[in-house]
């Protein structure tokens, strides 16, 4: 519903719509990150793997990727062979959650140029 109102909605004004930018660009993805790279409790880890899903989004959207690619065992292999701990989110969470966050995440940056 947030990404609805913040993304796709014509009927609500451009102040909620704000708002509801801010709340998906921000929003606790915490659900769908996996786990630390390593056993540290560091938060560097769960940081770096946020970057990683968010640059695999943009590679799969600039690459006009469909993510259907995810669920490839051959991808899944080439993945584990460069780092074996990393988890690969599901297709269905980089084609919502995390592409509804990077879409308005780009949306803010423009506004901000804008104005």
């Amino acid at each position: 519903m947030k990404s609805h109102l913040a993304l796709k909605c014509s009927k609500v004004t451009y102040s909620v719509k704000l708002e509801y930018l801010h709340a998906i660009s921000n929003k606790d993805i915490d659900q769908f990150t996996q786990q630390p790279l390593s056993n540290k409790s560091n938060n560097n880890d769960a940081i770096n793997i946020l970057k990683v899903d968010k640059a695999l989004v943009r590679f799969f959207v600039c690459c006009e990727i469909p993510f259907s690619v995810v669920d490839s065992p051959f991808f899944q292999d080439f993945v584990k062979s460069l780092c074996f701990e990393y988890k690969l989110p599901k297709r269905t969470a980089l084609s919502t959650t995390y592409l509804n966050a990077e879409t308005a995440n780009i949306a803010l940056k423009i506004k901000e140029e804008l104005h």
